[in-house]
């Protein structure tokens, strides 16, 4: 799966969804867990529509529960047409098989949780039957599943994103978000109270949804840029057997196997 997703979560408004879908995010959360940013299905609903008002590409749409039964959690995808389901609480690897749609599954990590811990726990959801297509690596406080602000353990999600799916969330903001991808280098990134209007939870502030967006789309091309290898090496390392076009269209393959797809 290409790297460069952007998430914009718990959205609570029409509006907010058509300004996510005009700064062009590739997937769009809405919490329906108990939480200062729940909504009913009613709003999901506008929501969901204006997403895919139009004819171009729409932000896939993203249920988040925490410990929900997995009955609730398909009537809503149901009826909401929702694209994915992610779990946000202490839900175990084989909760994901009873699932109607793909899943990506949080991981909140403690501060001082040891790496190969946090690979081991990386691989129970990976290896089940029925694995994620993605794991959020989100920032850790004690009784909340995410949307604090509480910014990740950098250093830990850029563990795991070396060798899993991984979107990092937890305290990103316009402001870091290029810094988090240098650092981690993840699949995509998650962004929920750092795009609100202060003071307003669960308003976004359009302007901060833009940039948040650009900022994430220049950082991902900048490392696409600087990982992606030299095409005058490349021709003449592969000029005797004809390779260099088969190089090339790989570099710009976008791979859309685990259920997740890339906005164009």
């Amino acid at each position: 799966m290409k790297r460069g997703l952007v998430k914009i979560c718990s959205l609570g408004r029409p509006e907010d969804a058509r300004a996510a879908r005009a700064a062009g995010v590739d997937l769009a959360g809405m919490i329906f867990a108990p939480a200062r940013r729940q909504i009913t299905p009613e709003v999901a609903e506008a929501i969901v529509a204006a997403l895919r008002e139009g004819p171009d590409a729409a932000p896939q749409a993203v249920g988040v529960f925490v410990n929900e039964a997995p009955d609730r959690m398909n009537a809503l995808a149901e009826r909401l047409d929702l694209d994915l389901v992610q779990l946000s609480g202490e839900e175990p690897p084989e909760a994901i098989a009873a699932l109607s749609r793909p899943v990506i599954k949080t991981l909140r990590l403690r501060p001082g949780t040891n790496p190969a811990d946090a690979r081991r726990l990386a691989e129970q959801y990976l290896a089940a039957p029925v694995p994620p297509v993605a794991l959020i690596v989100e920032g850790w406080i004690p009784g909340a599943p995410g949307g604090t602000g509480h910014v990740a353990d950098w250093s830990l999600a850029a563990v795991l994103a070396a060798e899993y799916p991984v979107i990092l969330a937890g305290g990103l903001r316009p402001e870091n978000v290029a810094d988090a991808i240098r650092a981690v280098r993840p699949l995509g990134v998650d962004v929920s109270s750092g795009v609100e209007v202060p003071g307003a939870v669960g308003v976004k502030d359009h302007a901060r949804i833009h940039a948040f967006a650009a900022a994430a789309r220049a950082a991902f091309e900048a490392e696409q840029r600087a990982s992606a290898p030299d095409p005058v090496v490349a021709t003449r390392a592969d000029r005797s057997d004809g390779s260099t076009v088969a190089l090339l269209k790989e570099t710009r393959k976008i791979d859309r196997s685990m259920g997740i797809e890339e906005r164009s």
